[in-house]
């Protein structure tokens, strides 16, 4: 029997077989060199062919001189399937030589599977010319023709050749068949199709699915490239298999419609840990993938503890830090406010000197309202200088005026107020107007007091001009931040205690003054901050006073009419009928029906004052409730006989009372307060009581400065409506009357709000031209006349009239000339421009409203003759 070394001879020539099968179907002609190609490729097919004929003719020599004896062979163990399988081994040795680069293909250009090829062919033409398979042949023969023995050997191979035990009853390795071409086969190779005529019939075949099928043949092509792959035959049946399947496709499905896969495989899933430790080298990859994915997992949860316990620290040092800030805040207000204590006593005690001697006055007119009054406050910045008639203050030689505005004021205002001065031989120089310089960096609702606050130039101008003189803070609507503006001004503030003030400006804050003060006011409830509670209150308010009409609902921060709503109770059907009956039938069914009405019926029947504002019932009832407000009665008389007349006064730091002035107000709407007239013409009122009542209660909470109390009259007796706890514009205008003239006697009409559309267009300089052509001007000589005041230019559209008569009618005619001026200039108004207004959410008062406020104050002069 040969031995197995003349089988390894065999194998190898038909692997050069193999070898040169597959470059003759890589050699293309168009290839560079094609031709020597082709000729060293037939005369190695002829050498190996010689040696084929060599091999049999010397095993044939060599079998016809052994005696094979009469031995049964001796029985090998039995093997299973896998033993057979690692028995049979194709490995070929590998044989390094030194390869001339560039021998079948030349240029810059040659691509790297041609180099491949020309490897191959180079180790082939190497191998024949060292004659190292002639040699190996030779060794085979020569060992055999030694030993010539009938028993059977098994000859291992050199572990460097890494060869397997080939047994003697294994067949010799058959070459890889190729790839018969069948119907709808065809090839794809560095990465292309090769257009065959089965690709064209292919395709002609399935012509309505060839989208579906170019795009899997595209893939194969890219992964024919991307892997470098040899040739694919492709089976196009199993392709439309995969199509109709409907399913995603994925590379094994792809892998599978290739015919010679076995080979392909390889290519794409390089085969790993191969030989006799390979099972021990996976079993330790498969357990440092695991331990690593254990240690990540670990890793994240330590890494998710860290990060919690980092956001765990940041927030109890930031809540730390926080509680910190709080406190040094407390403290820091706590120690202000002392301070500011105790600079209003020294202030108290040392009064009598600020009055006698020369002192600056700070006059700031900031309504520090809140947020949403401000924000619905039609022309905010030209109402918080319609206080500007306070630099009259400096007609007293011994008050100096620092005015704050808002913005700058124009030349031409300047020079009017200038002229006014001179006429009172008055140095305009003691006033000074000083404007935040950042003032037009913040939002315009925000308060000039705010403004003031964060403009450290403006303060320090402040400073300067006040540094070793005697000053003081007369301020507008009470605020805490005023006591900040004292700490940082180091000056005292005309007032008591902002808190104070601002409580008892409140509707519920005044109905309790007045009550401790023995002041009358009208029945009705206050501080209501729920529903139930407030349908509760109104139902016994009415059932207890049955003669009440109207009842009149206010917010407790409401000014000018804002937050104003009133209800006829006689409009309401079926409750009459209840209030009517006897009070030996009010029992509780009754006055749960009256309830039960007036639950029903008061979103119906409530009328808002300011409709721009709350124009719905619940938008109303939310705000009443939320800031809290009050239920009061309104008189059952005639709205001529009835009037609102109010009362300016001012309480010294030491507790000196000062009758200011005495106006009624008029309007075209309920509570919407347009038309002031000076003094009051209603019947006089014993205030004597009231003062003396009120200056004991300032006096125990410490407050002083400018108040105006609101009162309405009616059949010889008066209720108690309202207090301002500061300085408002109907008292402020007093100055400019008192610069006027010195007469007592004469009527003053005034109205703060005049804004008509028409004077965008128009200059100062036309508008007194205008009315010196009319001849509506003022009489120095008789100190009658019509007069403006300007806040801001006439671009703004709001000005501020005043009109000056001994005679109240004449008064009133002149205030009207005034109107028509001012319509003349500006144009007339249609009759709907009110309600065009009170679309958006505002409170603006229009001239119209004014000329409604005057037809109203007529009205009631010709009833009372």
């Amino acid at each position: 029997m040969i031995n197995s070394q003349l089988f390894d001879s065999r194998r190898e020539i038909e692997q050069f077989k193999l070898q040169l099968g597959k470059l003759e179907g890589i050699v293309n002609i168009s290839q560079p060199n094609s031709k020597q190609n082709i000729i060293l490729l037939k005369q190695l097919q002829n050498k190996v062919n010689n040696l084929e004929q060599n091999l049999e003719q010397k095993v044939n020599a060599m079998c016809s001189n052994i005696i094979i004896p009469d031995i049964q062979p001796q029985k090998l163990p039995e093997l299973t399937e896998m033993q057979r399988k690692r028995a049979v081994s194709t490995d070929v040795p590998n044989h390094s030589m030194n390869i001339e680069k560039n021998i079948f293909l030349q240029g810059n250009k040659a691509s790297r599977y041609s180099k491949m090829n020309n490897f191959k062919q180079q180790s082939i033409l190497n191998e024949y010319n060292d004659d190292s398979l002639k040699q190996k042949i030779d060794l085979s023969f020569e060992q055999s023709q030694q030993h010539h023995q009938t028993s059977f050997q098994i000859i291992h191979k050199p572990q460097k050749q890494r060869t397997q035990v080939l047994l003697f009853d294994c067949p010799a390795p058959k070459p890889i068949k190729k790839v018969e071409k069948k119907q709808f086969q065809f090839m794809i190779q560095k990465g292309k199709r090769i257009q065959a005529v089965e690709l064209l019939a292919f395709r002609q075949k399935n012509l309505q699915e060839w989208n579906l099928i170019n795009a899997i043949i595209q893939r194969m092509e890219s992964i024919n490239i991307k892997y470098q792959c040899p040739t694919f035959f492709v089976d196009g049946r199993s392709i439309i298999h995969l199509i109709h399947s409907k399913r995603t496709i994925t590379l094994s499905d792809i892998v599978k419609c290739i015919q010679n896969k076995d080979e392909i495989i390889p290519y794409l899933f390089p085969r790993l840990f191969i030989g006799q430790d390979g099972l021990e080298r996976a079993a330790e990859k498969i357990q440092a993938a695991f331990k690593g994915y254990i240690q990540y997992k670990r890793f994240q949860e330590l890494r998710t503890l860290y990060k919690s316990a980092i956001c765990i620290q940041k927030y109890f040092r930031r809540k730390q830090q926080k509680e910190m800030t709080k406190q040094k805040i407390f403290q820091r207000t706590n120690s202000i406010y002392k301070e500011f204590l105790q600079r209003q006593a020294n202030f108290q005690d040392n009064w009598n000197q600020y009055k006698l001697y020369q002192r600056v006055e700070i006059h700031l007119s900031s309504l520090n309202y809140s947020e949403y009054q401000r924000l619905t406050m039609d022309k905010f910045i030209q109402k918080e200088n319609s206080q500007i008639s306070r630099i009259f203050r400096a007609i007293d030689p011994q008050v100096e005026i620092i005015y704050i505005c808002a913005y700058e004021q124009d030349k031409d205002i300047l020079m009017y107020y200038e002229r006014i001065f001179e006429m009172h031989q008055v140095s305009f120089k003691r006033v000074r107007f000083l404007t935040p310089e950042n003032a037009d960096k913040f939002n315009t609702h925000m308060s000039l007091l705010q403004k003031l606050i964060y403009s450290p130039k403006c303060l320090k101008q402040i400073r300067k001009i006040i540094e070793n003189k005697l000053a003081m803070i007369i301020p507008g609507y009470p605020s805490n931040e005023f006591i900040q503006l004292c700490h940082m001004l180091n000056v005292p503030l005309y007032s008591g205690q902002p808190q104070n003030h601002l409580l008892y400006s409140s509707q519920s804050g005044a109905q309790v003054l007045f009550s401790k003060c023995k002041i009358p006011t009208s029945p009705g409830a206050s501080e209501i901050y729920d529903e139930i509670e407030l349908y509760n209150t109104l139902t016994v308010l009415i059932v207890k006073n049955r003669n009440i009409r109207i009842w009149i609902f206010k917010i407790d921060c409401s000014f000018g009419g804002r937050g104003v709503a009133t209800i006829n109770i006689s409009t309401i059907p079926g409750l009459n009928q209840l209030l009517n009956c006897n009070e030996q039938e009010l029992d509780e069914n009754t006055i749960s029906a009256i309830k039960q009405i007036i639950k029903t019926q008061l979103p119906l029947k409530l009328k808002i004052a300011v409709k721009s504002l709350y124009q719905s019932y619940k938008e109303y009832i939310t705000a009443f409730l939320t800031s809290g407000g009050i239920v009061e009665a309104f008189p059952t008389q005639d709205r001529l006989k009835i009037q609102k007349t109010s009362i300016s006064f001012h309480v010294s730091p030491q507790y000196e009372f000062e009758e200011i002035c005495t106006y009624d107000s008029y309007s075209a709407h309920h509570y919407v307060q347009t038309l002031h007239l000076y003094p009051s013409i209603t019947q006089a009122i014993d205030n004597n009581k009231i003062y003396e009542e009120m200056i004991i209660f300032l006096k125990q909470k410490k407050m002083f400065g400018y108040f105006t109390l609101h009162l309405i009259l009616f059949d010889n007796q008066f209720w108690a409506i309202g207090l301002d706890s500061y300085l408002n514009i109907a008292t402020s205008i007093n100055f400019y009357f008192r610069c006027l003239n010195k007469k007592q006697t004469r009527f003053y009409l005034y109205s703060p709000y005049v804004i008509h559309p028409g004077l965008q267009k128009i200059s100062i300089k036309q508008l007194f031209s205008t009315c010196r052509m009319d001849q509506v001007q003022y009489e120095t000589e008789y100190q009658r006349g019509q007069t403006f005041l300007f806040t801001d230019i006439l671009q703004s559209c709001m000005v501020q009239m005043i009109s000056v008569h001994e005679n109240i009618q004449k008064c009133i005619s002149q205030f009207d000339e005034q109107l028509k001026v001012l319509f003349k200039i500006g144009g007339q108004l249609n009759v709907n421009y009110g309600e065009s207004i009170y679309e958006s959410r505002n409170d603006s008062i229009n001239i119209l409203d004014v000329q409604g406020a005057l037809k109203m104050l007529r009205r009631k002069l010709l009833n009372q003759q």
